[in-house]
């Protein structure tokens, strides 16, 4: 199922050589994976900022609390 993700807040990334997401992704398009017990699974393939401009970002599946989502927006 696609969806896309807005965060209450920026997703926390480590800087310089760490950063595994992009500074100050707050939208994440991508694929609803399986339900954890720590979070949503989404298969991530696009980063967007506070005004959906992209951010350069290489696909990754993240585990997102669900008190760290605003709203989810079901595009299938």
């Amino acid at each position: 199922m696609r969806v896309r993700i807005f965060l209450r807040q920026p997703l926390f990334t480590l800087s310089g050589g760490g950063e595994h997401v992009p500074p100050s992704a707050l939208i994440l398009d991508g694929t609803l994976g399986e339900a954890t017990p720590l979070g949503a699974s989404i298969m991530v393939d696009k980063f967007l900022d506070e005004r959906g401009r992209a951010l350069e970002g290489k696909p990754c599946t993240l585990i997102v609390p669900g008190t760290k989502i605003d709203h989810v927006w079901v595009q299938e």
